[in-house]
């Protein structure tokens, strides 16, 4: 009876009697399961391959073809047989960028604004190669501004940075497979001692402010430190002028921070009359909407001062830069000035000459007396 027991479970075990077992799928690099999707997204001979398919055969299959055509040089011809215009995918962009409420949103339309007029708006998307690429950033380079100068590389550079963006979204959106501009390197961009103003052109430029609305942004300006976005954008809710700070949204990332501000700024504040029909400190000329255009009477005040150099943007230099002077710690500036890192600060409150031979005479001082005293005790 025991010998029959042992020949059925030996029976029992053997292949045939046995239920088939599930066979193991051999795992391909670069295709992995995402839920109910199979999706491809590795490299090979320098090239992205990026697919999202039903099965995991599917995905096999199409990473093979990707393979052929890359193999065959055919790969390029299939990424052109993209159909949606520059024009119609800046579109798309730009309304994803009012969406998420990106920063600097207005200077990022001129910008798709310039790429779409160059590139043309009828252009496939798909026929953007990097020589294309390549070939805008150095006619932009060589190209002349409005006011009949050279464009800066840092302008150009700017510019490169949105077309970048852009075409890196129509890779993440699956209308590109790979992005024309990624290996496209920015220039060099002139990183020269940053300007600031003395107190005496400070005061200049506040007597040549064209109204009293540009005096107070100015003023404003100087006594905070605060962007030109800040300023325009700021709402009487945020204003406590019984604490003196303001409170915003940074533009940079998002955060919420406090500014403070001086007896100055509060006098400023205090002479606004606020409206009715407005939130904001400093009214445009649509209801309800804030005040957007400063370029010509900042350019206007500038010119009558006899300033060169001088952009909105040199007052908060010119803050972090006399705060410095003043004695103030790099930490605290960096603090009011809202930097996320301390080569901000460094970079924002560079020194004037005369403080740096006060500094060296300090040491002359300093190493004089210890002579003495070394001597002394000897």
């Amino acid at each position: 009876m025991a010998n029959d027991i042992l020949t059925n479970s030996v029976r029992e075990s053997t292949p045939e009697t046995r239920p088939a077992e599930k066979k193991r799928r051999k795992k391909v690099p670069g295709v992995y399961e995402r839920g109910n999707r199979w999706q491809i997204d590795t490299f090979y001979k320098g090239i992205r391959l990026r697919d999202s398919c039903s099965t995991p055969e599917a995905a096999d299959a199409s990473l093979r073809k990707m393979k052929t055509l890359v193999d065959e040089g055919r790969w390029l011809e299939k990424r052109r047989e993209v159909k949606e215009t520059l024009g119609e995918f800046a579109k798309r962009y730009l309304k994803w960028c009012e969406e998420i409420r990106q920063k600097d949103l207005r200077s990022k339309k001129q910008r798709i604004g310039v790429i779409e007029e160059k590139l043309g708006k009828d252009t496939p998307l798909g026929k953007i190669t990097r020589g294309t690429v390549e070939k805008y950033q150095a006619e932009r380079l060589s190209s002349l501004s409005h006011r009949n100068t050279p464009l800066k590389p840092a302008t150009v550079n700017r510019e490169m940075a949105a077309l970048k963006h852009m075409l890196s979204k129509a890779v993440a959106w699956g209308v590109l497979l790979l992005n024309p501009a990624s290996g496209v390197k920015l220039h060099k961009e002139n990183n020269r001692r940053l300007r600031y103003l003395t107190p005496e052109e400070c005061k200049a430029l506040l007597d040549a402010c064209p109204s009293a609305t540009m005096r107070q942004i100015v003023t404003l300006a100087l006594n905070t430190g605060m962007r030109k976005g800040e300023i325009l954008n700021l709402i009487w809710e945020n204003v406590n002028l019984r604490e003196r700070f303001i409170e915003i949204t940074e533009q940079k990332n998002g955060e919420r921070s406090t500014i403070p501000f001086n007896s100055v700024a509060v006098e400023t504040l205090r002479s606004i009359p606020r409206r009715l029909d407005s939130d904001y400190v400093f009214t445009g000329l649509i209801p309800g909407e804030p005040l957007c255009d400063l370029k010509r009477q900042f350019a206007k005040a500038v010119r009558t001062a006899k300033l060169e150099g001088v952009s909105f943007h040199t007052l908060r230099h010119t803050a972090a830069s006399l705060l410095v002077m003043a004695g103030v710690d790099l930490a605290t500036v960096r603090e009011i000035l809202r930097h996320k890192s301390i080569e901000m600060t460094l970079r924002y409150a560079h020194l004037s000459g005369d403080h740096k031979k006060a500094a060296v005479d300090a040491l002359q001082s300093a190493l004089a007396g210890g002579a003495a005293k070394d001597y002394k005790t000897a």
